[in-house]
């Protein structure tokens, strides 16, 4: 028997993708979870509640891996992340803003130093309409 996590993992391997909307759930493509339809329909709250803990991906970005850190979690020698939560959300903010351009709002982070902070804290993103997928 598969945990929750690892039945998520399995799917996303073989090029599936959850969708939730008013508590229901479904996979796209279907067949890619037929293997595993039983054990998915055994864990179905568990697989709900983890899909619905992880952060929602701003346009321009798609969430490759959700594998959340406890905190603390060190980015650097002066930097501390307590609130991973919270701390996701903000910076998924900073990179739309730069991907729009403002770099103000993006706290004048570079693109790929924003993916690495998501990256330590457990949230692995790629950019979406770009040659280049970045995790």
């Amino acid at each position: 028997m598969s945990s929750a996590l690892e039945l998520i993992q399995a799917v996303e391997a073989a090029g599936g993708r959850f969708i939730i909307h008013e508590g229901r759930w479904g996979i796209v493509p279907a067949g890619v979870a037929e293997p595993a339809r039983e054990e998915l329909r055994r864990n179905r709250a568990e697989i709900i509640e983890l899909l619905s803990r992880r952060p929602a991906m701003p346009p321009g970005v798609r969430l490759l891996r959700w594998e959340p850190k406890l905190g603390p979690v060190r980015l650097s020698r002066c930097e501390i992340v307590t609130d991973i939560d919270r701390f996701v959300d903000s910076t998924l903010q900073q990179l739309v803003a730069r991907l729009h351009g403002d770099h103000w709002h993006a706290g004048n982070w570079a693109m790929s130093e924003l993916l690495d902070r998501l990256a330590v804290c457990g949230c692995h993103v790629a950019l979406i309409n770009t040659n280049e997928t970045i995790h």
